[in-house]
């Protein structure tokens, strides 16, 4: 096998924000972040340049709810709702293995209703999203063949200890010329996690099923009917300061032609965190099995993180 090392690095983005209330006591909050390039990208971007690719507006209108517009952020994915880990979700920043999630309004300029507290600790939202280029502003026009999304979530609390989360979405076609189209992509997510004591257990799957033409089904044996992944989590806090966790995550690929061979992405990770005051330092060990759904593409991760507070 072929053995690398991880890379060191600091966190390079840089998150600008405000917030105040207005005289009927609603209250407002913005955001922008300058995050760099990683490469060239269609709206111009060079390698290492710093964009907005990250900005949201919020309005917060007491108990009529929130209404936010948002680009590249505000996603309600509930794809790790589940997840217990104690440094972080491993297949969502780590070692890249190639599951395929369902999508989500944090990828797109979108407009959002968000309900007030109800009953049980309910809160529900609402979306619609349009394709988008990072830090585009108000007079930009919508993104050129690119399909717009609906996005729907619901998290309740029925009683203490137990949360459950769910979110769906589905394409909504464009004018962006394809006249092949026989289904456009939907998805969702769902998730359970339940808290005793100092531990707390968690249980989810997401799907997702992408758009399907007649050119990608009549084009052979490797394009995906659709996509599901499941994940169990358990977290335990030791005491205050430490704490451990053992995730493990499954996706399952079904091909448009059943005779195609398919391979399932497996991760195991242990992780552990402990707090110093001011900083918290994690060390998580990751094992994947069959990344990017190809057989015997087996990697082992370690990750040592420090954050800051301040």
């Amino acid at each position: 096998g072929v053995q690398d090392d991880n890379g060191i690095g600091v966190t390079n983005e840089l998150n600008f924000t405000a917030s105040g209330e207005m005289d009927n006591g609603y209250a407002w909050s913005y955001s922008m972040e300058l995050d760099p390039s990683t490469g060239s990208a269609a709206g111009g971007e060079t390698a290492g340049a710093a964009v907005n690719d990250d900005t949201a507006l919020s309005l917060k209108m007491n108990d009529m709810g929130t209404v936010k517009v948002c680009v590249s952020e505000c996603g309600n994915n509930k794809k790790y709702s589940w997840d217990n880990s104690a440094y972080t979700s491993l297949t969502d920043t780590g070692y890249s293995e190639g599951i395929v999630y369902p999508s989500d309004l944090g990828a797109y300029a979108s407009v959002q209703y968000h309900t007030p507290e109800l009953p049980f600790s309910t809160t529900a939202s609402i979306g619609y999203g349009q394709g988008k280029v990072d830090g585009q502003s108000g007079n930009t026009t919508g993104v050129t063949a690119s399909n717009s999304l609906e996005e729907y979530s619901l998290v309740t609390k029925p009683i203490d200890g137990l949360t459950l989360s769910a979110s769906y979405y589905e394409g909504k076609d464009y004018d962006d010329g394809l006249t092949t189209e026989e289904a456009l992509e939907e998805g969702g997510a769902w998730g359970v996690k339940y808290a005793y004591g100092n531990a707390t257990l968690g249980y989810g799957r997401s799907y997702i099923s992408p758009e399907t033409t007649t050119a990608t089904r009549a084009s052979g044996t490797t394009t995906a009917e659709h996509y599901k992944n499941t994940g169990m989590s358990v977290g335990y806090a030791v005491n205050d300061d430490l704490s451990v966790s053992y995730t493990r995550e499954k996706s399952d690929v079904s091909y448009q032609t059943s005779a195609t061979a398919s391979n399932d992405i497996k991760m195991d990770s242990v992780q552990i965190a402990y707090s110093m005051g001011g900083a918290t330092l994690s060390l998580a060990r990751a094992d994947y099995d069959n990344a990017g759904y190809a057989q015997d593409v087996d990697v082992t991760e370690t990750v040592l993180a420090v954050a800051f507070a301040f």
